[in-house]
């Protein structure tokens, strides 16, 4: 019996990654709701977030993508250098017509794998803390960048 492909964790390519990205009102709500999910999530007991983060992952939806190859990335990285890289980590980089939704969808997926490894070990409660500050202050910025309301705010 076979399982379910992994998914692979998509990075955009640099010079794809916006700074501001308006969203259309379908989008707005649908991205919304994933951060805000993650938030909610990274206030909860372990279990309980990576139940939410499942479910925020399957409500968000595929993103449709199509891989990219880096020819530069600035660095002294030669090409085969950045495919070990990525078949290390399990990423692929890749070009999208939505790219705020391949960040959250990214965001999510990264903090899911965290969150399996957390419960499956015994560790630092500090370190813990500070990836979960990470995480949101990367929520956060996501936010900022689609122009969506601050779920701490009243005006959403």
């Amino acid at each position: 019996m076979s399982s379910a492909p992994v998914p692979r964790l998509e990075l955009l390519i640099p010079w794809e990654l916006p700074t501001e990205q308006p969203l259309s009102a379908a989008d707005q709500a649908r991205i919304g709701r994933a951060l805000h999910s993650l938030l909610e999530a990274l206030r909860e007991p372990d279990a309980v977030a990576l139940s939410r983060i499942t479910q925020a992952l399957e409500q968000l939806g595929p993103i449709g993508s199509t891989p990219s190859e880096l020819s530069s990335t600035k660095t002294a990285l030669q090409q085969p250098q950045i495919a070990d890289f990525d078949h290390y980590f399990e990423a692929v980089h890749v070009q999208t017509s939505d790219p705020v939704g391949c960040l959250v969808q990214s965001l999510l997926l990264t903090y899911q794998r965290v969150l399996q490894l957390w419960l499956s070990g015994d560790f630092n409660p500090q370190q813990i803390a500070y990836q979960k500050q990470g995480f949101v202050s990367y929520g956060y910025l996501l936010l900022r960048v689609s122009q969506l309301p601050d779920p701490g705010t009243r005006n959403h």
